[in-house]
């Protein structure tokens, strides 16, 4: 009974002095029994000691508020509390036991905090959830040396250690740290003059009433503070004029009207309305309490979409632990754990409550840990110590505690648009070193700014606006004048610019019909005959792919392919027939404008076009002096290393690369063929871009294509490629980059073989037909997986072993090139990426270095023999000009050699000599052919002698008839008339009566003859010959002959045919109309009187109707013989 009065008056001091007045009888009553069955315990058993706080249990005071929504506070501190145990984080045999009871209800939370106390020896507090218990109780917890965690509360006077020694605080609502947060936000973007929104009443507890102080330590100047009713509506702050003055003071502006964003609504909608909006100004809101599960332009009873307008361009500061990410998680805990799926509020709530209760468990364990022992958990200033300076991992993130105990929140800030909120800085909650905070005790916290967007603002930089505008807040400070200045220049700039810019593009329009890749024709001078490269350029580039460009080559052909020379610049050219004036639209003019100015080295330089001038159109690059690849790679007599093919594909994904980048876009004729070759062996491509303008032409019938005299006619050619090319843009430069690397690196033509054969036939068939359709060359582009032979095959590794690593790299590249789907192949880019990584040149040094080492290594051995090869080439060149001067005139044949076309020409008067062996036909019946072809090649044989003597030419041989000329093709005057006389004498048989003769013996030929099978016979000749116009010219092309026609060629076949054995016949003058006929008779009488004449007299003779008017004959003529030359 001593022990109970003992108590008693304890218990009634307790109340008077904590105005305990609600704690029961019973209460007390069963309090006392059990202290006193406590103390027979220890009378009845000294070795069992009972004290009245088992040892390892934690009597956990709970200071529940009496609000509904968050009834489940004791389920989460369960939940806690075996986390802990779970997770090792308690000592071993310790235990939480939870005592909840109410509060924030009429300050019962403070009598139940000193029931917990007294009544059930409660070692730590959590609670109560409303500020004004939270400052009574928090001083008496450090009387009863016990810590109290607040988790709802974040009031600045809370983190005064005098008053409130063992209390820490884990909740996100610190407005003292929001307010360090929003000063670290200023001074990143460098704004020192704010002002600041704040309600009339009630702002000691939020942010700004902490900035206000934080400014002034950091250089921040406050211009203007608005005090705004809580509850006022957006037209009685207009009204009240406070935005007027808070424009004419500030452009940077803190809002915080409540804990919640939802406050600053009707404030909001003001400045919207206001027209305050604009990237010169920034709100910056402070959200301290989640209190609401949506944004203010969410809520029911508002205009959603001019509150969203009112919110765009908003920068909201918020604790990251509000992050949805850790919301999710902790609702779906809790349910999970409790079947209780939480409100918005309430899960924050718990959130911050289970981070308290994880707190407190981590200090219990560091405290048992340095030595404190089971009681440890009685000592609260320790226990409270070692919540200080610490942080870990908790539901809503990370917590970092200060020296103080109280978290230090991490913060985002978010700038708000279109209704959505994105992170623009992370500010990083960070402790100090302990040597700092003990100096200053703000310094114990920072926080760090991490931007993770910049250039977010609506400004033409997209850069925050300054905190003073340029012209201050009035504009006051700006001196307008220049701006009048500007003005009036703006206004002459608009009345002058578009009429410069009019002025621009004309201009520029004149430039481009200037035209400066069109050359005059006059200055293409046409070469004949055509080389291998520009044969390459321009009769095989209508081939679109290198497969038809191969099978095709015989079609290609007919298309003509010249050079020719302009400026001194060798060309290739391609030509057309132009059937009427052409003129280009705007994108042709700046295609070849842009052509014209596109230089690279592996591109092939675009000359020019002649157009509009002769009917031709006229096509023209630089000529290439090697030819194209397909002349080089399928040539077999040429060795080429694998570092030519290494270059040449190089050299083709070089140029394909830099015209794609270009303002062409794209070759659209990739080939083998439209890939020459210049002298240092560099690859250019060529005919791009100007094909599809000549498609064009040619679709439209305004240019017609050259074709040889034998070929078909040209609407009858087949173009199998025309179509194709024109539109191969995208579709099918892929596929063709990739065939022409396959024919460079294993110099074979894509589809060899029996497959070859197939499409050889099948495209034969197509080409007998009218049109060659585009859906042969689909096929063949777009073969899909059941069939693979219409892909090329690679052929087989020559070392047997297979292709190494790299090369299978590259052969992948090339098989990605033919893929059915235009848009999975890859591009040029990459294609070249690959070819430079894997395709590797084994020498040193360029092409050319290795080109001419080469040569000099087979110097010695090419001089022999370019020696003897030149030898047996002039030995050829010999016998052919001798065969060809043998068959022609000389001078008709240097016409030939050189390209000359030789016309028919007319020569006024020249000298024709027939003659004939008498009795031939009976020689000939008594000879054997061999012994007829010995003995006339034996007699003209001689007679050749004697012409090479003479001025005269061997027209032809017909049996036993021989033919002469004189004067033809080259004019000799009238001396064509002596040389022929001249040779008729040496020719026939000698006459007795010309013994007298000086040069007898020059003509005895006849005479001496002798026959070697029978050299009895006598052999006699008639000769005739006659003078007159002739017309002469070159007929045949396999064995051409020089052939003379006209009346003067058959009256001298008459003179011979009606002549008598070794006599010279020729026909006599006539006069007619007072015009003397130039023949043979007439020259010799009148321009050399030394040859004799001898009257025949009159015979018959048949000649043409015009002689025989000329000479007023009608059955005879007379007749002379020639018998001779006087002797000088």
């Amino acid at each position: 009974m001593r022990l109970y009065f003992f108590i008693l008056p304890l218990l009634f001091l307790a109340e008077s002095r904590r105005s305990i007045s609600k704690i029961s009888h019973d209460e007390i009553n069963q309090h006392v029994k059990t202290t006193l069955s406590c103390k027979i315990i220890m009378q009845s058993n000294r070795d069992q000691i009972c004290f009245f706080l088992a040892e390892g249990i934690v009597r956990i005071g709970h200071l529940h508020p009496a609000n509904p929504i968050i009834a489940h506070e004791p389920d989460v501190l369960k939940m806690c509390a075996d986390d802990l145990k779970t997770r090792n984080i308690l000592p071993q045999n310790y235990s939480l036991n939870v005592f909840t009871m109410e509060s924030c209800n009429k300050f019962s939370g403070v009598e139940h905090a000193a029931f917990l106390h007294y009544i059930k020896n409660a070692s730590v507090y959590f609670g109560p959830g409303c500020n004004n218990e939270m400052l009574v109780i928090g001083r008496l917890a450090p009387r009863w040396n016990v810590p109290i965690i607040a988790h709802m509360s974040g009031d600045d006077a809370l983190s005064d250690r005098v008053q409130f020694p063992t209390l820490g605080s884990v909740a996100l609502t610190s407005a003292s740290e929001m307010a360090k947060a929003t000063v670290t936000y200023l001074n990143l973007n460098n704004w020192n003059q704010i002002g600041i929104v704040r309600p009339s009443y009630g702002f000691e507890r939020l942010s700004v009433y902490s900035l206000q102080h934080q400014i002034k330590k950091r250089d921040i100047n406050l211009n203007v503070v608005i005090e705004v009713e809580p509850f006022s509506s957006p037209e009685e702050i207009i009204a009240s004029g406070k935005l007027t003055t808070l424009q004419s003071q500030a452009r940077i502006i803190v809002v915080e009207l409540g804990m919640d964003i939802h406050t600053v609504t009707n404030f909001m909608l003001a400045v919207h309305r206001s027209e305050m909006k604009n990237e010169e100004f920034v709100f910056v809101i402070p959200w301290l309490a989640h209190q609401n599960d949506h944004y203010p332009w969410e809520a029911a009873n508002v205009d959603k979409q001019e509150v969203k307008s009112a919110f765009e361009n908003t920068i909201i500061i918020t604790a990251h632990g509000y992050d949805k990410k850790f919301f999710d998680d902790f609702q779906l805990k809790f349910s999970s754990k409790t079947g209780v799926l939480a409100n918005h509020y309430a899960t924050l709530s718990y959130m911050s409550l289970y981070d308290a209760l994880f707190l407190y468990g981590l200090a219990l364990r560091d405290a048992f840990e340095d030595g404190g022992g089971y009681n440890v958990h009685m000592n609260g200033s320790l226990i409270w110590s070692r919540m200080t300076n610490r942080q870990f991992i908790g539901m809503t993130g990370q917590v970092l505690m200060n020296n103080k105990a109280i978290r230090v929140p991490s913060y985002a800030t978010y700038h708000a648009i279109n209704g959505t909120l994105k992170i623009v800085v992370e500010l990083e909650a960070k402790n100090n070193d302990r040597g700092q905070c003990e100096k200053n005790e703000d310094m114990c916290s920072e926080h760090v700014a991490h931007e993770t967007i910049q250039y977010y603002w609506p400004s033409d930089s997209g850069k925050l606006p300054p905190a003073v505008p340029k012209c201050g807040f009035t504009g006051s400070e700006c001196d307008y004048r220049p701006y009048f200045i500007g003005a009036s220049i703006l206004a002459f700039l608009l009345t002058v610019g578009p009429l410069s810019y009019f002025i621009y593009l004309k201009q520029k329009e004149r430039l481009l019909y200037d035209m400066t890749w069109r050359i005059p024709r006059e200055s293409i001078k046409l070469l004949e005959g055509k080389s291998r490269s520009e044969h390459s350029l321009a009769s095989k580039s209508q081939s679109s792919g290198s497969f038809s460009g191969s099978m095709n080559s015989k079609q290609n052909g007919l298309i003509a392919a010249k050079q020719a020379v302009s400026n001194g610049v060798k060309l290739a050219i391609k030509r057309y027939q132009q059937v009427r004036n052409i003129t280009f639209p705007k994108s042709e003019l700046r295609l070849l404008k842009e052509l014209k100015i596109l230089e690279n080295d592996n591109l092939n330089k675009f000359y020019g076009i002649s157009f509009n001038q002769q009917n031709e159109f006229i096509v023209m690059w630089v000529l290439c002096s090697r030819g194209s690849l397909e002349d080089i790679l399928f040539n077999d007599e040429l060795k080429l290393g694998r570092n030519f093919q290494v270059s040449f594909a190089k050299d083709v994904v070089k140029g394909l690369n830099f015209l794609h980048t270009s303002p062409l876009f794209h070759h659209g004729m990739l080939c083998l063929q439209n890939c020459l070759v210049d002298s240092n062996w560099t690859v250019k491509l060529t005919n791009f871009a100007t094909e599809q303008i000549i498609f064009e032409k040619l679709d439209h019938n305004e240019l017609r294509p050259y074709v040889n005299a034998d070929s078909e006619s040209a609407e009858d050619v087949p173009d199998p490629t025309k179509d194709f090319a024109r539109k191969s843009s995208f579709r099918y430069r892929g596929w063709l980059s990739g065939m022409v690397l396959y024919q460079i690196l294993f110099r074979v033509e894509p589809f060899h073989g029996e497959t070859k054969a197939l499409i050889v036939s099948l495209l034969g068939i197509l080409r007998k037909t009218k049109y060659f359709h585009l859906e042969l060359m689909e096929m063949l582009a777009m073969a899909n997986d059941d069939d693979q032979w219409i892909r090329p095959t690679f052929p087989s590794s020559n070392t047997g072993e297979g292709y190494n690593l790299q090369v299978i790299f590259l052969l992948s590249c090339i098989e990605a090139c033919w893929l059915e789907i235009p848009e999975m192949r890859p591009p040029i880019k990459k294609v070249r990426t690959m070819v430079n990584a894997n395709l590797k040149s084994t020498g040193k040094g360029s092409l050319v270095d290795q080109m001419m080492k080469m040569m000099e290594e087979y110097t010695a051995n090419l001089e022999n023999m370019v020696r003897d090869r030149t030898a047996l080439l002039e030995e050829a060149q010999k016998q052919a000009d001798r065969l060809l001067n043998s068959m022609l005139p000389k001078s008709i044949a240097e016409d030939l050699k050189v390209g000359k076309s030789v016309l028919p020409q007319l020569y006024s008067c020249a000298t024709v000599l027939f003659s004939d062996i008498r009795g031939f036909t009976r020689i000939s019946s008594t000879s054997t052919p061999l012994q007829v072809v010995t003995f006339l090649n034996d007699m003209f044989s001689g007679f050749d002698a004697i012409i090479a003597k003479h001025d005269a030419y061997k027209v032809e041989t017909i049996g036993d008839a021989y033919m002469i000329v004189s004067g033809v093709p080259t004019e000799n005057g009238n001396n064509h008339a002596q040389n022929i006389a001249d040779i008729a004498l040496k020719m026939r048989a000698v006459d007795k009566k010309f013994f007298f003769l000086s040069n007898y013996h020059q003509i005895q030929f006849i005479c001496n003859f002798k026959l070697a099978h029978r050299p009895e016979e006598l052999m006699m000749v008639r000769i005739g010959f006659h003078s007159g116009p002739v017309a002469a010219g070159v007929v045949g092309l396999a064995a051409p002959r020089y052939c003379l026609f006209g009346d003067t060629v058959n009256t001298a076949s008459r003179m011979e045919s009606t002549g008598v054995a070794n006599k010279i016949q020729v026909i006599s003058s006539s006069i007619s109309e007072n015009f003397l006929l130039p023949y043979s008779y007439n020259l010799l009488h009148c321009f050399f009187p030394q040859f004799q004449m001898v009257e025949r007299g009159k015979i018959e003779v048949k000649v043409s109707e015009r002689i025989e008017k000329d000479l007023l004959f009608f059955a005879t003529k007379l007749i002379y013989y020639y018998r001779g030359k006087e002797s000088a």
